[in-house]
């Protein structure tokens, strides 16, 4: 291409910020087609490579739209697939540091959560498939630890009559025998620092919630760090009528 100039100038001259500039350059953000057109006329490109970016451009969306269509089709099916993996499980140990987990949420948190990438048939399939998951916290040959901390109650989600409905479901499914739910109070000094949350299922599985996919783990070694920072994390929580206690008290927070 015949120009040369900063981006800072690339920017001012399209009317678009440094920052985009930025991203685009370095791949972070992918362009638009009428940002890819833009720019290709900014920098005097010829006709032949205009051509061919604004068509690799084109062929990018339509990827990307087809991997989005492909992941909200697959939301109700992936709930099934957690779902085999917890009818296998005896014991099954979850920390959440920021939402409320899948198996105790009510289905409006559920569809809350789910509309951020979902609608319409594939977001009530999706609602569907996790409650349907939560029948396994009844099967009581089944041990269910769950570890949150208070900002999962506190993060301001969903209204505060959704929050008040959901802290009441959560106070319900404490009283289940096999389910055992602590809270980590913001006054509490845990040990170590979680950065995300993950499961585990008997001492076989662990999995990782991350932004972008959920990872598994297989390895004994890896596994056994999941089980020490569970067992951290909860030496760090109230548990029983403690955490049965300030749960409902947040919950009345809500309701007044």
């Amino acid at each position: 291409m015949g120009a040369a100039m900063t981006g800072s100038q690339a920017a001012g001259s399209v009317g678009m910020s440094q920052p985009k500039i930025s991203k685009l350059e370095n791949g972070r953000l992918l362009p638009s087609v009428e940002d890819v057109r833009t720019l290709l006329t900014l920098y005097r490109a010829e006709a032949a490579q205009r051509d061919d970016l604004l068509d690799l451009t084109a062929r990018l969306h339509t990827t990307v739209e087809s991997n989005r269509t492909i992941l909200h089709r697959g939301a109700a099916r992936q709930q099934m697939q957690i779902a085999q993996v917890e009818a296998e499980a005896v014991s099954l140990r979850y920390f959440s540091p920021i939402a409320v987990p899948g198996l105790l949420q009510t289905a409006e948190y559920a569809r809350r959560v789910f509309a951020l990438d979902l609608s319409g048939t594939e977001l009530t399939s999706a609602v569907a498939a996790r409650q349907q998951r939560q029948q396994a916290l009844y099967k009581t040959e089944k041990k269910f630890t769950f570890v949150l901390t208070e900002a999962v109650l506190r993060w301001g989600f969903c209204p505060e009559e959704v929050m008040a409905a959901q802290i009441g479901h959560l106070t319900s499914i404490a009283t289940l025998t096999n389910v055992k739910i602590g809270l980590i109070p913001f006054a509490s000094r845990p040990k170590d620092l979680p950065l995300h949350g993950y499961q585990i299922f008997d001492d076989r599985l662990a999995t990782i919630s991350l932004e972008h996919a959920t990872v598994s783990v297989t390895e004994p070694r890896d596994i056994a760090t999941y089980l020490t920072l569970f067992s951290t994390m909860s030496e760090a929580a109230e548990f029983g009528e403690a955490a049965r206690a300030r749960i409902a008290a947040i919950g009345r927070e809500y309701q007044s």
